[in-house]
């Protein structure tokens, strides 16, 4: 049974916040390349692109627009767990 890395999830949410992988990295301790990597694994378990460049914004595919909600619940609830 495959799951998805809650990991590889606040990467992907982090990178189209702050509209940067350099800066998702710094806000989770993680070099621009290893958020990359992740995101992209992201993809490739899930078979979807889910961001894409242009002009130097960070865009969500459709899928990335449908994933970036259920991710924010997840680490959400993940992190309200986490508190008790």
């Amino acid at each position: 049974m495959q799951h998805l890395s809650l990991d590889a999830l606040r990467a992907f949410v982090s990178v189209y916040e702050l509209q940067s992988y350099t800066a998702a990295g710094k806000q989770l301790g993680r070099s621009q390349p290893a958020i990359s990597l992740q995101v992209q694994r992201l993809e490739e378990q899930l078979g979807v692109a889910l961001i894409q460049r242009s002009g130097g914004r960070i865009l969500l595919t459709y899928a990335g627009t449908e994933l970036l909600d259920s991710a924010r619940q997840m680490l959400n609830l993940n992190d309200q767990l986490l508190v008790r």
